[in-house]
Formats: structure tokens, sequence, C-alpha cells
């Protein structure tokens, strides 16, 4: 590995680590001293390197996480007061919040919180409970009514095998993804050779995961972050660009589905169809999916996928 190239997995290394500090800790104070010191960079260099790695500044990705996270909320949890998701996703006072959010958003926060969450999704397209057409645009989110026959298309998985469980914490080795979730074929293709070059397969025990950070209702799909994840002992250390991480334990709205490569639309749409029906509420956490191996082959289809809804 040339100097360069060592650079480089040095900086995405401290880049993702930022990243996640930032994630964990939205409610606190971010400023730029305080996200380059954990980076172990100066102010100067710490906002030049992520910018050009990130394609937007420290300051501007701490402030649209933020307000994706309130408008996440007030979808979800229609009772929350809307100065307490402020003050929960780290503004420091309403006016801040307030034209944040307009300028996100294209409308007041009390405005957005008139709308239903997108929940049932066909063909890259996503419709809140009503049957609405949930659209994101590049100053606003729309919701519009549409032809009957476009619902059609929203299908379900038949007589499906879904629970309320304790999920487990996990510890895993990461890779981080932005962009269309459709594409993220090549970024589990570099997980999967880093994991095969440290012997890290074994089809009784490794789970691997996706995690989604972000709705791509809310979120732009170019922006959308997702990690790829696989299980490790406790003594694999990842570096470079490859990072390590925990998923949470907690209560979660699982279900068991054997899935082709097509099916993953309707396994979510029957989740959220579930959540609805038994008015379960979503709590404050990522969504993420885990696959184990089926027949001791975890790349054959239908694949083995457990979906997991954080639920209060």
């Amino acid at each position: 590995m040339s100097n360069l190239e060592k650079s480089t997995e040095d900086y995405l290394s401290r880049v993702n680590s930022v990243i996640l500090y930032i994630e964990e800790n939205l409610d606190k104070t971010l400023n730029l001293d305080v996200i380059s010191c954990h980076a172990n960079f100066s102010p100067f260099h710490f906002h030049r390197i992520f910018t050009a790695l990130q394609g937007e500044t420290p300051a501007d990705f701490i402030l649209r996480l933020r307000t994706e996270k309130a408008a996440r909320l007030l979808l979800e949890d229609k009772k929350i007061p809307i100065v307490e998701i402020a003050y929960r996703c780290g503004f420091s006072n309403q006016t801040s919040f307030s034209r944040a959010f307009r300028k996100c958003f294209g409308m007041t926060a009390h405005e957005f919180r008139k709308q239903k969450k997108a929940v049932f999704s066909s063909n890259r397209q996503f419709f809140n409970s009503l049957g609405e057409l949930v659209e994101r645009t590049d100053t606003s989110i729309n919701n519009k009514q549409i032809d009957s026959f476009a619902l059609e298309n929203v299908t379900f998985i038949k007589n499906p095998y879904i629970c309320m469980k304790r999920m487990p914490k996990f510890e895993v080795a990461y890779l981080p993804y932005t962009g269309d979730f459709y594409e993220i074929g090549n970024t589990y293709t570099t997980l999967f050779d880093w994991a095969n070059q440290n012997q890290l397969f074994d089809s009784h025990s490794t789970r691997f995961f996706t995690i989604y950070h972000d709705d791509p209702t809310i979120t732009k799909f170019e922006k959308n972050r997702q990690s790829v994840c696989i299980t490790i002992p406790n003594n694999i250390k990842p570096k470079g660009k490859i990072g390590k991480r925990i998923i949470p334990e907690g209560k979660y709205l699982v279900g068991s589905f054997d899935l082709s490569d097509t099916e993953y639309d309707k396994a979510w749409n029957t989740m959220y169809l579930t959540v609805i029906e038994k008015c379960y509420k979503l709590r404050d956490a990522s969504i993420y999916e885990m696959y184990e191996a089926k027949d001791n082959n975890l790349f054959s289809q239908p694949y083995k996928v457990f979906m997991c809804l954080p639920i209060e």
C-alpha cells in the first residue's frame, strides 16, 4: 500500500469515527473544536478533510442530520411538543430550529406534522397509510392523491412470522455507504473480501446486517446512509475504511422471511402493516436487516432475513 493510500485509509477511519460520534450525540454540543478533537485533527485540517470526503461541511452535515431526525420524530410521535423535539435534536432554541426546518422542507414543523408517514413502497415509490404518494423534492416533501392502480403494486407477504422480541447486542465490523440503497452491492463485495482475508466466515455463527440510518422519504436518495456489517470476535480490530460499532440491544418487532432479491419491499410493507394494525409505537433507533446462512449457504436464494423495527 502506497503512502497516499495509507493516508486516505487513515482519513476515512477518523472521519467515520467522527460520523459515528455525531450520530450518537446529536443532542449535545457538536462544534468544530469538539468533533475535530475527536478525530485528532486540527479544526482547519479536519474541516477540509471532512468536506472533501463527505461532500458537505461538518456544520452542514450536522444540521441536516438534526433536521431530518426532527422530521422523523414529528411523524412518528404526534404527542411530543415541537420545542422538545427541537432540543432533543440538538437545536439551542426554537428560532434556529424553525429556520433550519423551513429551509430543508419548505414548510413549518407544524405544517409538516399534519402529513402521514410513508410506510409502504413499490418500484422506488413510497406511500402513506392513506394511499397517498409521498415524494421528496429538493425543497419539500409532498403527499399526492394518486390513481388506485398505482397502489395495486404495493404487495405483502402472506402468512408472515412476526413477533415482538428483545434482540441482543451485536459487535460488528462495518463499512458505511451513502447513496441509493438499491445500489449497495459493491459495498457488500468490499466487506466480503475483507471478511475472507480475515477468515471471519463461519456459516453457523456469522451474521450480516444492513443498518438503515435514514428515512428515504425524508433524506434525499443520494444522502441516504447505510452501514453494511458483519459480526466479529472481540480480538478483531478493524482499521482503515472498515470500522467497528455496536448494534444495541433492545425491543424490536422482528419478521422472519425467506426472500428473493425482488421481495424486500413486500417484506418491509408487511412489517409496517403490522405496526399499523397492532398500533405499535416506533422507538427512536435505526432499523436493520439481519441475514444468516440457509442450509449452510449465506449467499443462496431465498435469503434468510430477519427484519427488525425498534418498538417502544
